[in-house]
């Protein structure tokens, strides 16, 4: 597989840098990335009005969407500039979740202001059968024409292609059966492995045909804007939060399981709504990186560290672990995160708190 080419100076060092993070696991170890989704800048100061996503035609304005994704980007870089920081600048296509599983089944994409949704097509476990991958299906050819673009648009160095944000097998069952699925696998489990093992196909079979378009970095992959080692797609366990550790260990982690087989490792995420279930999604071989997000009216992860971390040292590995923390939860815990591994997702208020929040991290870690 052909690299991508002509890094910056700073995407090299910060490659270096997580090559460094990855190879070593040893505690002590604090890395931090501000980005879009969790510092706002002023987007229309850069002539980059919000534009819902459900304004969009795609089949018209689909290089216009993508050069938008660039110049947002560009934006963001150009504002912070001069913070210190180990976010890894990278685009994908983003056409909300219900593009995660109509690649795949070909159901139609109802589209909202920042995020979309499919109907479960999947109403008869009779027409089991005919859920196939297929190239012709409207949304894979979309994902497809949107990267092309974004490939000639990236061709700089300063800003990397990164992996589409994929479902894991019990994401995309959820989106092609629907919410019976949770009875389902009381009442048919025969039917719900069956399925499970097609979404895991298909996983696979997308992430293949991307990984063909966009080639390495570095040898690596940008994955939620970390640098990886080898492959890293992006996986979703959100359906499985709602499941118990045993129905998880039976319909979820092994088909999560051959993807990371199939790929040598993956970036999960989660939320902590499914602490329950951390350890068995931590225990999967060849897991480069395990995220648990917050959620209303859930113990926040970071008040948990002791927790997560014993979890996460099982053996002898330690795990990395992303997490995401305000800017006071940092200054609170940050004797706690120096006994983890960790790459924290960090919301800050403006520049100047990101600077002192990367000055006190920078200050307590060994990299």
């Amino acid at each position: 597989m052909n690299d991508q080419t002509g890094y910056s100076r700073k995407i090299e060092e910060l490659i270096k840098k997580y090559r460094q993070f990855f190879s070593d696991p040893s505690p002590g170890q604090i890395l931090a990335t501000i980005c879009p989704y969790t510092f706002q800048i002023d987007y229309d100061a850069f002539g980059l009005p919000y534009r819902r996503l459900d304004s969009w035609d795609f089949d018209r304005q689909m290089k216009e969407f993508a050069e938008t994704a660039v110049k947002s980007q560009l934006a963001f870089m150009d504002v912070t500039d001069g913070l210190d920081n180990d976010y890894v600048p990278a685009v994908s296509m983003n056409f909300g979740y219900g593009v995660n599983s109509s690649y795949f089944t070909g159901a139609k994409v109802i589209m909202g202001d920042d995020t979309s949704w499919a109907r479960p097509v999947l109403t008869d476990w009779e027409n089991l059968s005919n859920l196939k991958t297929d190239r012709n299906t409207y949304w894979f050819q979309k994902i497809l024409e949107g990267y092309h673009y974004l490939k000639d648009l990236c061709g700089g160095g300063s800003i990397l292609l990164s992996a589409f944000c994929n479902a894991g097998p019990g994401d995309m069952a959820n989106a092609v059966r629907g919410d019976a699925l949770f009875y389902d696998m009381y009442d048919e489990p025969d039917y719900v492995r069956l399925l499970m093992d097609k979404c895991a196909d298909a996983a696979i079979w997308l992430e293949e045909e991307l990984n063909g378009l966009i080639g390495q970095i570095n040898g690596g992959a940008v994955t939620a804007n970390v640098w990886f080692p080898g492959n890293a797609p992006y996986l979703s366990e959100d359906f499985n939060d709602l499941c118990s550790p045993e129905l998880y260990r039976e319909f979820g982690r092994v088909y999560t399981q051959r993807i990371l087989d199939h790929f040598g490792g993956a970036y999960i995420h989660h939320h902590a709504k499914g602490r329950h279930i951390h350890g068995d999604i931590a225990s999967l071989r060849q897991l480069h990186m395990l995220e648990i997000s917050w959620d209303p009216n859930c113990p926040k992860p970071v008040d948990d560290l002791a927790g997560l971390f014993e979890i996460h040292n099982d053996g002898g590995k330690n795990l990395p672990l992303m997490i995401r923390c305000r800017a006071e939860d940092v200054f609170e815990h940050i004797d706690e995160l120096k006994r983890g591994r960790v790459v924290i997702m960090l919301n800050v208020d403006n520049l100047e708190q990101g600077k002192e929040v990367m000055r006190l991290i920078r200050k307590n870690s060994i990299i």
